[in-house]
């Protein structure tokens, strides 16, 4: 194969001949020095020399070499730089320039204008104008009045230096609120892990470097504990111009971390199955019933936005209260369910052969006979014999089932008696704060004011009680139908029942409602005595008929009584979100029932028999996704993850 001539563009010189056309075979040095060399090493023939010049380069030269052997050809030129050489000159100036000038931009007075990548949103912009105009971007930039160093350092870290503060921790400085009790703002979803849902756990990382979202398959998922957290800027991105929503984040940036891929809400999200009925109702109203029977028969129209009501901002927040919605067919039935009164203390009729009782009533006396009120059974809880004796005969028992042959009930009614003497007599001489005693040491920190629990009660009825009861003296006399001289709110004397009656105002009597929360506020050593005494108002007819519309739940510190509904502007921010508000333009939305349809078949008083609040009760058919993808699509209303869902949630309260 013929030798043939090739370029060399990676040499940094070339032979000064190359423009002529005959640059030698072998080119400069690396120094840039011409090697002064022929064109060809002769041979010799015998005893002559021939030329050994490539046909490459023309061939063999007709002078040929010279008689001592030599090249006849001998070149010699200034060799010059290669193209390559001169470009890798420029660029390093061109670089060294720049880098000069950057260093120059970054130690002047506009290097933060100059650096700024875009303006801000205008709830921000408003935040730095207020501060100091050459410091504004550390306001948000850690590290941003520091030199180069600490700004690679914070791109690296996510902070000015290892273990410094970072952006997120400046931004948690204005939205305190991301940081309350319970909630950990760098933490996915703002939640402790054990708190989120087990299918909710992160998967993918998104770098914590501030001012980078990338997401990273190849280092452990960030936002699942304190020491990688999961930084704001991973989602909120700032710079984009003082109209940009802060708060809109596309589907994909939820689907970096959750496992199950949604490409639209019509194919790939699951049916609502249950929602929103998430627990039974805290107040029990039953909406088939009232609809289907109560109204009809009163010839009254259910109409729903009669107790719905739009709040200022449109949205369906709002319920009337009892005494504009309830009180016209519920009131009478109230209040005719206390009778004469509600009793608070009673005294039994004993077997005074069997029990030496001391003073005691002579018509209080006979076969044993009675039951002591709820209200009575508490006050005596905090008496140690008496709770015994209770344990004894039983929470819910009836000095009728007193059995006068068995010791241990003879003397455990024996104990009862002597401990109600005693609690009269702690009462006339203590007055209001016996009682009030009492309940503090059996409910602590839940007990309240004083005046709840005795609604100013008289305590000259306590002195009437011991003289007349307990004592000789005879009982005034009684003017005819004092009931129906009396309004409500009252105390009373019944001298034919031996009994202490408080006559309450109605619905929703303080009174009553105080000392129904005591009840339920009993520690668990008094358990039983508290199911007794509840089972008295949780009876059909009981008084007050309280617990027909106010469910009891279990939590984690003990029972709680609802005296009220759900309030949505108060409990905890949760995963899903649903505003009335933008479909009751629609005309078919604006009929409630277009959605919420009565199951006429369903039974929710099921629910309301336990004290488990997680038990879904509800008398609507449930909502299908197909009645939102009508209109959720991506053309229309829009499809996408946070028009439902909210990222940042609350931890709820275990029940």
């Amino acid at each position: 194969m013929k030798r043939k001539q090739y370029d060399r563009p990676h040499d940094l010189w070339q032979c000064g001949l190359e423009s002529a056309g005959t640059p030698c075979a072998v080119g400069p040095s690396c120094g840039g020095r011409c090697p002064t060399l022929g064109e060809c090493t002769p041979i010799r023939d015998g005893d002559r020399w021939l030329c050994n010049r490539s046909d490459g380069r023309g061939g063999p030269c007709e002078g040929g070499p010279s008689p001592d052997g030599a090249c006849c050809q001998v070149k010699h030129c200034k060799p010059k730089r290669s193209l390559r050489a001169i470009r890798g000159r420029w660029l390093r100036g061109a670089a060294l320039f720049t880098v000069g000038a950057v260093l120059m931009l970054l130690g002047g007075s506009l290097r933060n204008d100059l650096l700024a990548p875009g303006a801000l949103s205008s709830h921000h912009a408003q935040v730095i104008a207020r501060a100091e105009w050459s410091n504004r971007c550390a306001t948000c930039h850690p590290g941003a009045n520091e030199g180069p160093t600490a700004w690679f350092a914070m791109a690296w870290h996510g902070s000015g230096k290892a273990g410094g503060v970072t952006q997120s921790a400046l931004c948690l400085e204005c939205h305190r609120e991301m940081a309350t009790a319970g909630r950990e703002p760098l933490l996915a979803h703002g939640l402790p892990t054990d708190a989120l849902p087990r299918a909710a756990k992160p998967r993918v990382a998104l770098v914590s470097a501030a001012s980078f979202s990338l997401p990273s398959v190849a280092t452990p998922a960030h936002g699942m504990s304190a020491s990688e957290p999961l930084a704001c800027a991973a989602c909120h991105q700032e710079h984009h111009g003082a109209k940009h929503d802060l708060k809109t984040i596309t589907d994909a940036r939820c689907q970096a971390c959750h496992a199950e891929q949604f490409h639209s809400f019509a194919t790939d999200h699951p049916d609502f199955g249950a929602w929103p009925v998430a627990r039974r109702t805290r107040i029990a109203f039953n909406h088939a019933s009232h609809s289907e029977q109560h109204f009809t028969k009163a010839n009254q129209k259910f109409d729903c936005r009669s107790c719905h009501l739009e709040d200022a901002a449109g949205d369906l927040t709002l319920r009337v209260d009892y005494h504009a919605s309830c009180a016209e067919c519920h009131d009478a039935d109230i209040n005719n369910s206390f009778g004469a009164g509600l009793a608070m203390l009673s005294l039994p009729t004993i077997d005074t052969e069997a029990i030496d009782a001391g003073k005691w009533p002579e018509r209080a006396t006979g076969d044993f006979d009675g039951d002591l009120p709820a209200f009575t059974k508490l006050l005596l809880a905090a008496d140690p014999a008496a709770t015994k004796a209770m344990k004894t005969l039983g929470a819910d028992f009836s000095f009728f089932d007193v059995d006068p042959d068995d010791e241990d009930q003879v003397a455990a009614a024996a104990t009862l008696v002597g401990a109600l003497k005693r609690l009269l007599a702690e009462t006339q001489e203590e007055g209001h704060g016996a009682i009030a005693y009492r309940l503090r040491s059996l409910v602590g920190d839940d007990a309240k004011p004083d005046a709840d629990y005795v609604g100013r009660l008289p305590v000259e009825l306590i002195d009437r009680i011991q003289a007349t009861w307990l004592g000789d003296a005879a009982p005034p006399e009684q003017f005819d139908a004092i009931e129906d001289r009396r309004t409500g709110g009252g105390w009373l004397v019944d001298d034919d029942r031996l009994a202490l009656l408080y006559r309450p105002t109605g619905h929703d009597d303080p009174l009553v409602r105080a000392w129904l929360d005591a009840i339920v506020a009993l520690p668990a050593e008094h358990a039983d005595i508290r199911d007794a005494c509840l089972a008295e108002f949780r009876r059909p007819g009981a008084p007050g008929m309280c617990f027909e519309c106010h469910s009891i739940d279990q939590t984690s510190t003990g029972l709680a009584i609802n005296w009220r509904g759900r309030d949505r502007l108060t409990e905890p921010r949760g995963f899903t979100k649903f505003s009335h508000r933008p479909h009751l333009v629609q005309p078919e939305l604006a009929n409630c029932t277009h959605c919420h349809r009565i199951d006429s078949t369903a039974d929710p008083r099921s629910a309301y028999a336990s004290y488990d609040a997680s038990r879904p009760a509800s008398e609507f058919a449930a909502i299908s996704k197909s009645s939102c993808v009508q209109c959720h699509q991506p053309h229309a209303a829009g499809d996408s993850c946070t028009k439902c869902h909210n990222y940042h949630v609350q931890a709820i309260k275990p029940q």
